[in-house]
């Protein structure tokens, strides 16, 4: 299983990492993600099939800036 850290654009609500921990963990492979909205990260906790790859293009696809 690999830990990763996405930083990412501002998430300035509970409903956004609402719909941001939603949407990732409907990925196949993804076991915990975890949003710190005061840093702007994301730590998730996946495993193949999920991929940092498809995980960004999940985040950036609800319209957020990935840094």
């Amino acid at each position: 299983m690999q830990s990763k850290v996405i930083h990412v654009s501002s998430i300035n609500s509970e409903q956004q990492q609402y719909q941001i921990k939603q949407q990732l963990m409907n990925v196949i492979g993804v076991h915990n993600v975890a949003i710190d909205s005061d840093k702007g990260e994301i730590l998730i906790n996946f495993e193949t099939p999920a991929s940092l790859n498809n995980l960004e293009k999940e985040i950036y696809d609800l319209g957020y800036q990935i840094f």
